[in-house]
């Protein structure tokens, strides 16, 4: 404490009582993932999933605090509901860059604030989620009053991670057995042609071996209307039963 305030930084007054939990809360729940075996089912691993929110909970509230349009200039500003990716979510921004205003900074500081928490790539295994623990450990191990915010928001990830995996793998299981997805419905025809019976994972299959581009539909044309186009009648004396061609 003294050499942090031999530095200047201050330590936010809520840290140590936070910092404390994670280092009561999480040695327990890496024990209990530790002690899932391979045979372990949805219901176990969401005990694990809530367990891991609550420790997400107090890790974001250990990092530094994000603005809620990823903007520098309008951190409290309105949001874009339709930000294209790599834009930040301010909307007084984004209105300026779609006028093509050269004054507007670029985006490069607001795309990382834009992704806050991004979701781990499949499969969602026990050995994914035992790592993403490891990687919790580890930086909990090195993080002190006075680390920095970024080392925080690098747990906060981490231990997003974490959650996502074993919420994944607390979904109800398919008949299929996939890894990648492992709630799938089953695929009728896998039993006829003996490949992936997760049905997912068959319409990527299919979409991938799929030869040439797909055909379009032929379109039925429609008669063209004229408008304002009127027949010119003949004149009387060529009609056959006008006043003046009577029929002979």
């Amino acid at each position: 404490m003294d050499e942090e305030r031999r530095s200047g930084r201050r330590v936010p007054a809520n840290r140590p009582y936070l910092l404390g939990e994670l280092n009561r809360t999480v040695p327990g729940v890496d024990d209990r993932v530790r002690a899932l075996g391979g045979e372990a089912g949805p219901a176990e691993y969401e005990d694990v999933a809530d367990r891991l929110w609550n420790v997400f909970l107090v890790a974001r509230e250990l990092e530094p605090t994000r603005s809620r349009t990823g903007c520098d200039v309008h951190p409290d500003g309105p949001v874009d509901p339709l930000a294209p990716e790599g834009w930040t979510r301010c909307l007084l921004c984004n209105r300026n860059r779609r006028i093509g205003d050269p004054s507007v900074p670029g985006v490069e500081t607001g795309r990382a604030l834009g992704q806050r928490y991004p979701a781990p790539a499949p499969p969602f295994t026990r050995e994914a989620l035992g790592e993403a623990m490891r990687r919790v450990c580890e930086l909990l191990l090195d993080l002190g009053h006075g680390s920095p915010d970024e080392d925080f928001a690098r747990l906060a990830q981490a231990v997003h991670r974490a959650f996502v995996t074993a919420r994944e793998l607390s979904r109800p299981r398919g008949t299929s057995g996939c890894a990648r997805h492992p709630g799938a419905p089953l695929d009728p025809t896998a039993e006829e042609t003996g490949v992936t019976a997760c049905l997912f994972c068959r319409g990527e299959e299919t979409r991938h071996t799929r030869q040439g581009p797909p055909v379009p539909r032929a379109r039925r044309t429609r008669p063209r209307r004229r408008i304002g186009h009127r027949v010119t009648p003949p004149p009387p004396g060529d009609r056959p039963d006008g006043p003046s061609g009577t029929s002979r």
